[in-house]
């Protein structure tokens, strides 16, 4: 049904006529889409206008010219006469209109937001194209946060060449990428995310002052930190450091070895150990700390540890140290299960089966997985029954295998089974709010609120005058034609599912068809406060009727009306007016027409 505004009351008509077959509605306030009701017994003819709307913007598009700006670009539309211009929208609301282009630029947006858009074609008279298939686009996190000011910087010369800087890590929104050295106030190197740095190729006998900046990604950078400065030593330092002293060791597995031991001192400062391994040189670093990994099981290892200066000095070799690595232990998983089998037994039980895993030492026990989750660990078995299941319901199991190690296979591939269906005995709910309506001489509408069911309705059975008029799906409403006209007719209704349960038969709802050569109208309530009335018009011809301006038929305030004695074979126009307590008439609402039988 159509809603139109006419002039006179501000207020929206609506006409909605229940007629034969064969029955058209035309829309227009003061007439139809082409004509113009008339206000007296004449007619007239409304201009012709362009009503063609353009066609659709196709190829809608979105890119990201900036972290704040998108540009938009569309397919062209046609038009009849010719496209004006192109409403564009933002998350469903205007947001510009644009002359006879395919591209528009959105800045100022807000970043890690997310942006529909959509375009709408217009003509010179006013016609718009339906909205586009709208395109979404997020714009990109704008990181603007710098990290936090490295802190606890601190410098120590090593030899008369090299200072050693060590600081504690920033910390990011995001993540910290680097780190900006500075001496003496001008930039000595940019880094990667380390928290320390070898100053060399120094000056004998000379202060250097530090300071470091963190930086991310975005290019944010923090505060610099507080200075730390160091003196290098002077020129020709012969002194070694001391003997490494407490060297001990452990073993931590099969192949690896924890060292530890004292620090050694130096006149000025150690640089390094070196860590021997049964003689030879395993690794130099700067801590008293070592691991010594991708050794042999069941093996013995001697270590001793020295310290060496920047210059070169070395002491001598610490006490050694004996460590033996224990047996390798067993990492080999038992083999995957095959075979696996599931079968149904009843609505409630499923059995499982396998052929069982082998392994290097034993397997000894299995893990059962259902649709993704641990079921239950079992011992060395093959096979198992799950039970409490759902009827009619499918599962899905793997199967594992694992060792007194706690190796466990990978899991078997899939076996799935489908429980049995429970039977079916309880019918449908009986259906309710069973009601009939006359459309026309011939036809009769009957609707009924759904029935509900344990498993689910399959459809319902509609009996007329106690007969089964017609069997139907999983639906609620029926027409019943081919009627006879200014005749009642009662309606039942009951509800079936796919056992063949029925639930019991309704109340009953009757309609009486209406009688032959008549047309039924409807309209919307005009929102007038000095309503007094409608007057109806109608007449064999578009714009011309039987009764003068003035002169239609009173219907009271009733918003709907049947006109009677009417002749077969013939169209009818209509149209419906409004007047006051002054008797002032409304402009016509707009026509209708209908074709009697």
């Amino acid at each position: 049904m159509r809603r139109l505004r006419c002039a006179k009351f501000e207020a929206w008509f609506l006409i909605a006529v229940t007629l034969l077959p064969g029955f058209v509605l035309l829309y227009g306030c003061g007439g139809p889409a082409s004509e113009s009701a008339g206000t007296g017994s004449g007619s007239s003819t409304a201009p012709s206008a362009d009503k063609t709307p353009p066609s659709t913007p196709g190829g809608l598009s979105a890119t990201l010219a900036s972290s704040s700006q998108v540009n938009l670009t569309w397919t062209a539309s046609t038009d009849n006469v010719g496209v004006a211009g192109y409403h564009v929208y933002r998350n469903g609301a205007p947001l510009a209109t644009v002359g006879d282009v395919t591209a528009y630029q959105d800045g100022g947006l807000s970043s890690s937001t997310t942006y529909s858009y959509s375009v709408q074609a217009l003509d010179a008279a006013g016609n718009a194209s339906p909205q586009s298939t709208a395109v979404i686009v997020t714009m990109p996190t704008v990181d603007t946060v710098a990290p936090s000011t490295p802190a606890g910087l601190a410098a120590t010369a090593v030899s008369n060449a090299q200072i050693n800087l060590s600081w504690s890590p920033s910390t990011d929104n995001v993540a910290v990428t680097g780190y900006r050295l500075f001496r003496n106030g001008a930039l000595l190197a940019s880094l990667g995310n380390v928290s320390s740095y070898q100053d060399t190729s120094l000056t004998a006998g000379t202060t250097y002052t530090y300071t470091v900046q963190a930086f991310d990604a975005a290019g944010n950078a923090s505060a610099q930190s507080t200075q730390a400065s160091a003196t290098t030593a002077a020129a020709g330092d012969a002194t070694p450091p001391t003997i490494p002293t407490n060297l001990s060791g452990s073993a931590v597995s099969a192949t690896q070895i924890n060292l530890s031991w004292s620090a050694s001192t130096d006149n000025i400062a150690v640089a390094n150990y070196r860590v021997y391994r049964n003689g030879v040189v395993v690794a130099t670093l700067g801590t008293t700390t070592y691991q010594n990994t991708g050794l042999s099981p069941a093996t013995t290892y001697s270590y001793r540890v020295d310290a060496v200066d920047a210059t070169g000095n070395a002491s001598g070799l610490s006490a050694p140290v004996t460590v033996s690595t224990p047996s390798a232990p067993d990492t080999t998983a038992p083999t995957t299960p095959t075979g696996v089998a599931a079968s149904a037994l009843s609505d409630t039980k499923i059995n499982l089966s396998w052929s069982p895993s082998t392994d290097n030492v034993g397997v000894t026990g299995y893990r059962v997985i259902r649709n993704g989750a641990l079921l239950t660990t079992l011992g060395t078995v093959t096979t198992f029954q799950d039970t409490g299941l759902t009827a009619a319901t499918t599962y899905t199991y793997r199967v594992q295998a694992l060792d007194a190690a706690g190796n466990v296979s990978p899991q078997s591939n899939a076996a799935s089974a489908t429980t049995q269906a429970t039977p079916d005995t309880t019918p449908p709910t009986t259906p309710t709010g069973v009601s009939a309506s006359a459309v026309s001489g011939t036809k009769i509408n009957v609707s009924w609120i759904a029935s509900t069911d344990n498993v689910a309705v399959a459809g319902y059975r509609v009996y007329r005058n106690g007969v089964l008029l017609t069997a139907l799906g999983n639906v609620t409403t029926v027409q019943d034609t081919g009627l006879t006209p200014n005749t009642i007719y009662t309606y039942t209704v009951d509800a079936i599912d796919a056992a063949g349960n029925a639930s019991g038969m309704s109340t009953t709802a009757a309609a009486t068809t209406l009688a032959a050569n008549t047309v039924t109208l409807a309209w919307d309530t005009v929102n007038v406060g000095t309503l007094a009335g409608y007057r109806l018009y109608y007449g064999t011809a578009p714009g011309t009727y039987i009764q003068a301006k003035g002169a239609g038929i009173g219907v009271g305030t009733v918003t709907t009306y049947t006109v009677i004695g009417l002749n077969s074979g013939v169209r009818y126009y209509f149209v419906v007016t409004a007047f006051d307590t002054s008797n002032t008439e409304s402009p016509s609402s707009n026509e209708v027409f209908a074709d009697v039988p």
